[in-house]
């Protein structure tokens, strides 16, 4: 069985004007793109954690005129750790559900829990146990349509790296661990790659071994490069974190400094994996089919690992 079966871009905002998300898919079909990810914010298909209807039914209608398999990123903001907030963030990863059952994407990528580190170091497993009473019902709405929820490992974001907040899932292997508790045959792992790259640049853990550890829950991936070195002092914009090569640089692989060739031989994956690409306009303007051509040699390379361990 085939392991990774789609390749595509996310598809970035659309600021409340769908035609640009069509234009968007039909540029991706046409360069060989077989995969996007729509991104749910900027939409307006969902508000006050509401689905709006009309919204839904003109983004399916869209969507369904390019054959594509579709996957979806809820709200980056969506924090299932979050207990002063707890309603909201179970609603919106909720609705989000539901959102993507309406426009036929089979998997919605979620972000895992942060918190404060001193509430992680004082009550590390009240949290997560915390986190799963919370998704579970989230899990439960995913099975029920046919969806696949992926937990992406986040990044050293400006506030990890400012002490406001962390998340066990900077770690990969960790994720695993968090997973492995829930054991929920509706959520998988989202390994991106990059993120796991800055988290060992930030934490000194092995980045392959971690990845390896994560892949028996991998289905979805993203794809970008990094050096995995922190974006520890200020930088004016993302071009100059860029040309420092520091922080979450989305950049195309070659441009930062993980070893792709080594990952792709080591990473299990689940069947109907799919890879999105998520790489800053910048890139794209030069490096979009270098990178869609570089996502699809990472693809067959693992499934052909794959493949040669089965034999």
């Amino acid at each position: 069985m085939t392991q990774i079966i789609a390749t595509g871009f996310n598809t970035g905002m659309t600021e409340g004007d769908l035609s640009r998300l069509e234009t968007r898919l039909e540029h991706m079909v046409r360069i060989g793109c077989t995969g996007a990810e729509i991104t749910a914010v900027g939409l307006d298909a969902v508000v006050d954690c509401r689905l709006i209807p009309h919204r839904a039914a003109m983004l399916a209608k869209i969507m369904a005129r390019h054959d594509l398999a579709y996957s979806m990123h809820a709200p980056i903001a969506i924090n299932l750790m979050d207990e002063a907030h707890a309603d909201i963030m179970q609603r919106a990863a909720l609705v989000s559900m539901d959102l993507a059952a309406e426009i036929g994407a089979k998997v919605v990528v979620i972000h895992p829990g942060r918190v404060a580190p001193l509430d992680w170091i004082n009550r590390r497993a009240a949290l997560l146990q915390f986190e799963i009473d919370q998704l579970g019902p989230v899990a439960e709405r995913a099975a029920a349509l046919g969806i696949r929820i992926a937990y992406e490992n986040i990044s050293p974001n400006p506030r990890v790296i400012a002490g406001q907040e962390t998340s066990y899932s900077l770690d990969p292997a960790q994720l695993a661990d968090q997973l492995q508790r829930l054991n929920h045959e509706a959520v998988c792992a989202c390994l991106d790659i990059s993120h796991a790259q800055q988290g060992a640049g930030l934490l000194g853990f092995d980045m392959i071994a971690a990845c390896k550890a994560l892949g028996p829950w991998i289905g979805h991936i993203h794809f970008s490069d990094s050096t995995g070195i922190p974006a520890s002092f200020p930088t004016g914009s993302r071009n100059e974190q860029h040309f420092f090569g520091v922080g979450d640089m989305h950049a195309p692989q070659g441009y930062g400094r993980v070893d792709f060739e080594a990952l792709a031989a080591a990473l299990p994956v689940r069947p109907d994996t799919r890879i999105v690409i998520e790489i800053k306009s910048n890139f794209i303007a030069h490096a979009e089919t270098d990178t869609l051509a570089a996502a699809k040699a990472f693809a067959v390379a693992v499934n052909a690992a794959r493949a040669e361990e089965a034999a």
